[in-house]
């Protein structure tokens, strides 16, 4: 192709209206401005594929076009109006402006108020013919208006006016408006995207084709047509996750699996050196994963335990079962944090009976043996694992090909929801060079209700532990609301500091731009030590420190060295600080039940009376959600009333990379999981390999080639 038709396929691409493709770049939608452009590099959408697939939070109804005279408080509604005068009206504060207009039409007249917006005095003057949109309050200073309502003129075509408007998640300085009308351009310029479901299902699902979903999702006529759109969208992934773990799942089953020979005597004696006795649930998980192990299929097991139940006792025994076979085992954890806890754990556990255990960590390179610690370069540490027989613990990268012991057997994968779509798969079948698929244990701590477990989790056998150890003490659970409820928290942290106790504080993130949590972590501890704890050593982890600093901070609170621990949600799962007996949530109302729930068993890991306190706002109505977990210490009940209130909330927490995997489909979405169970059951007995379903395949192994990063 010469230089000019090449420029001349570019500039076509660039400017021709109804020529954009699905993966075309954002930036080739017509009539981006510069600040359009850099607005949209922070919304982590590359692609216009990526652009359509942010899903709408929820829809503001303001089709309903009223008169002045009509117009009822605290609705939604839409008014064409006048406007009669436009103004900036002083105001006390520095920086800040407020700009106040009166509007009417044939029946009245109202007062509308924006605020920080003075660039309003040149978009608008008197006479000019708006549209508004929002809810009318009524204040007892100034009467019936709107506030920051949007407005857009009466001489264009409107994107929210008069319209059904979606509601977009929104990141750094992207304004609702602004994506709104971007997303609309777009889908008024994309080519019909390729339909990856065939006729044959559409028919079967009762759903509207792909294109008319994009539309029904970014440009509904009703409300109705939203919720077609979006289970349109929400059954794609379903259907696409199920298909994903059932041809990962054939791939297993046809490579086999090394068997694990089972030591009865060997068996007798590692319980005999536990430390505790072994609840029936955790014997009874055990003896299922034995069983699996002495064929030659691929276990695919879950151990659902709720948090502090016990589940890493269950890995370390399957762990030390595995060596005495005469083979390898490793334990996968989502953070080096988590990892460095199971190492600590495993070490004690497997040491009476000089299993070596090695650690394997971006920060950390560690072998244990015999009760001497030694670090390794990375030269030794791949010999290590290539000499085989051993335990090693770490992150997923422990399972990339050529870094897993050749002997591997048993692959456990802790928060396996953290781990992706098909990560748990892939990663465990590609990790042996003779082809052998190891067997695989997923941990979660998350307590999934029974009805998810049937639909989501069907390819995977299920063992629960709902019983805690012996000698755990009951967690006392408040919700403290308001400035009340948080000094009555800083002064039992206080209390138990006085004790010879410690005490977790969690903060939520801020916004969405402070993704590491570092705002919300460094300002609370700054407050704290000037004020209410200011005489309490107080250390902190976040987001953007070192995995060196990190290990120094929670070294120096699991050591005692200091009193109070400030942390975002990191401290979620897999630390063990016994000594540790309040857990304070800041903005508990930021978080689902679920979640609370497994912070909550951060404490209580001892005999020592210990407290979990929930920091809300004064708004009742989050309050009364947070009471049921002053009610029970259930996980499974936490679970399932976290499915009945959050309804969208993403309790089973899967995710992929670091990115939700399920941006249309809900928790409570049984019925749509159901047909993606059903039809990806059909697929797979009628066409194995796909080959018949080109497209589908296409798709499904996209879903599977994921990148591993820690």
């Amino acid at each position: 192709m010469s230089a000019q038709m090449a420029f001349a396929f570019v500039f076509l691409r660039l400017y021709a209206k109804s020529m954009l493709r699905w993966d075309d770049p954002i930036s080739y939608i017509h009539s981006l401005s510069s600040y359009d452009r850099k607005m949209l590099k922070s919304l982590d959408a590359a692609d216009i594929g990526e652009l359509l697939n942010l899903i709408p939070r929820r829809y503001d109804d303001y089709s309903n076009l009223a008169k002045i005279a009509d117009i009822p408080l605290n609705e939604p509604v839409t008014i064409k109006a006048k406007i009669d005068e436009i103004k900036q009206a002083p105001t006390f504060r520095r920086r800040f402006t407020l700009i106040r207009a009166k509007v009417s039409d044939a029946s009245g007249s109202i007062g509308v108020t924006w605020f920080n917006q003075p660039w309003l005095l040149k978009q608008l003057k008197a006479g000019d013919e708006i549209f508004i949109s929002g809810a009318v309050t009524m204040r007892p200073r100034f009467g019936k208006g709107f506030t920051s309502p949007l407005w857009e003129p009466a001489d264009a075509e409107t994107v929210a006016a008069g319209n059904i408007a979606p509601v977009y998640p929104l990141t750094g300085n992207v304004k609702q408006k602004n994506l709104r009308r971007i997303i609309r351009q777009a889908l008024s310029e994309l080519e019909p995207p390729e339909d990856w479901l065939d006729e044959n299902i559409r028919r079967q699902t009762e759903l509207p084709d792909l294109a008319s979903a994009y539309r029904h999702i970014h440009a509904p006529e009703s409300l109705g047509q939203t919720e077609q759109g979006r289970r349109r969208l929400a059954f794609d992934e379903l259907l696409s996750y199920q298909l994903a773990l059932r041809t990962a799942r054939q791939e297993a089953d046809a490579a086999g699996a090394p068997q694990v020979a089972f030591d009865e005597n060997f068996a007798k004696k590692f319980t005999a050196s536990l430390p505790f006795e072994l609840t029936v649930d955790q014997k009874k998980a055990v003896w299922s994963a034995v069983q699996d192990m002495l064929t030659a299929r691929p276990m695919r097991r879950l151990l659902q335990g709720d948090v502090g139940s016990g589940k890493t006792v269950v890995a370390a025994m399957l762990a030390a079962l595995v060596h005495r076979s005469g083979q390898s085992a490793a334990i996968m954890a989502p953070t080096d944090i988590l990892a460095k806890q199971h190492a600590q754990t495993l070490r004690r556990l497997l040491a009476p009976h000089h299993i070596p255990l090695v650690l394997l960590t971006s920060s950390a390179r560690l072998a244990y043996q015999n009760g001497d610690e030694r670090k390794l370069t990375p030269s030794e540490a791949r010999e290590v694992l290539a000499q085989g027989r051993t335990v090693a613990v770490g992150t997923h990268a422990l399972l990339v090909r050529g870094s897993a012991p050749p002997d591997l057997a048993l692959a456990v994968i802790d928060e396996q929801h953290r781990f992706g779509v098909a990560q748990r798969e892939t990663l465990v079948v590609d990790a042996r060079e003779d082809g052998k698929v190891p067997h695989l244990l997923s941990m979660t701590a998350t307590p999934i209700p029974r009805s998810l477990t049937l639909t989501m989790l069907g390819d995977l056998d299920v063992s629960i532990i709902r019983t805690k150890p012996i000698g755990r003490a009951k967690i006392t659970t408040k919700v403290c609301v308001g400035d009340t409820g948080r000094q009555y928290a800083y002064d039992l942290i206080q209390e138990q500091v006085s004790l010879g106790r410690q005490a977790f504080i969690v903060c939520p993130l801020i916004d969405q731009s402070d993704k590491l949590g570092v705002k919300s972590v460094e300002e609370e501890v700054l407050r704290l030590r000037k004020g209410p704890l200011k005489d309490l050593k107080i250390g902190m982890v976040h987001g953007r420190l070192s995995n060196a600093e990190k290990d120094e901070a929670m070294g120096d609170f699991a050591g005692g060295a200091t009193h109070v621990l400030v942390a975002t949600t990191v401290v979620e799962v897999g630390v063990d600080v016994p000594n540790a007996t309040v857990m304070l949530i800041e903005g508990a109302e930021r978080f689902g039940l679920a979640q609370l729930h497994q912070l909550r068993g951060r404490v209580g890991r001892s005999s020592h009376e210990s407290f979990c306190l929930l920091a809300a706002s004064e708004d009742a109505g989050v309050a009364d959600r947070l009471f049921v977990l002053e009610r029970t210490d259930d996980g499974f009940k936490v679970a399932e009333e976290d499915l009945k209130i959050r309804g969208a909330g993403n309790i089973l927490g899967l995710q992929q990379s670091g990115a939700p995997l399920f941006k249309a489909a809900r928790p409570d979405d049984l019925e749509l999981m159901a047909m993606a169970r059903e039809i990806s059951q059909e697929i797979v007995r009628t066409d194995p390999d796909l080959h018949q379903h080109p497209k589908i395949k296409q798709r499904i192994d996209g879903l599977r080639q994921t990148s591993h990063r820690e």
